[in-house]
């Protein structure tokens, strides 16, 4: 009986477009990512770190910004982001803030995706006394970016750190533009 749901469940969400068996894996972490230390050398493991940041699982749709109409892309990355201080840093005598993130991959393709509930570890690689100098500089969640490829479209959108966290049951509908700009609509359940 239960595979028989199941199986219903599939087809159904098949006709519709819906993949409600998503497959997202971490591809890179932060550390495999092109980060370099001093030397020119990954800067192997983090040694400062921030509070971590549950994302909840969340719905993914993608449609096309002029007309509308559903889009299945053949790539879907989820790049979780945050800042931290990098020091030392060219042209800046007390370190600069450096981008990380751990990209996810989402599949099998579908127009619409269940995005699994993620935790974001934001951290960094130096931890010495500008990490303190006049106020504490920790590593901080910055939001997610979406990239996706149709045919030969490459395009991205972002969900700010605010949105991120109130994620929980919400339908991000991701307006791809392979012209100009794309944009993500945030449907909360709250409103």
């Amino acid at each position: 009986m239960q595979l028989a749901i199941r199986l219903i469940g599939l087809l159904v969400g098949a006709v519709c477009g819906v993949n409600a068996m998503t497959n997202c894996h971490v591809s890179v972490r932060a550390e495999e990512d092109g980060i370099i230390g001093k030397g020119g050398n990954p800067p192997g493991e983090a040694v400062i770190f921030s509070l971590p940041v549950l994302i909840n699982s969340f719905h993914l749709r993608f449609v096309d910004s002029r007309s509308g109409q559903q889009l299945v892309p053949t790539k879907v990355t989820l790049a979780y982001g945050w800042r931290w201080l990098e020091y030392p840093y060219p042209e800046h005598s007390w370190g600069a803030w450096s981008g990380a993130s751990d990209l996810v991959e989402c599949e099998p393709p579908s127009a619409e995706l269940e995005i699994p509930e993620f935790e974001v570890r934001p951290r960094g690689w130096y931890d010495g006394k500008y990490i303190r100098f006049q106020f504490p500089k920790k590593p901080k969640f910055t939001g997610i970016a979406i990239v996706i490829k149709i045919g030969e479209c490459t395009t991205r959108a972002s969900i700010t750190s605010s949105e991120a966290v109130r994620l929980k049951g919400s339908l991000a509908v991701f307006k791809a533009n392979c012209m100009g700009t794309s944009s993500i609509l945030m449907n909360f359940p709250d409103g």
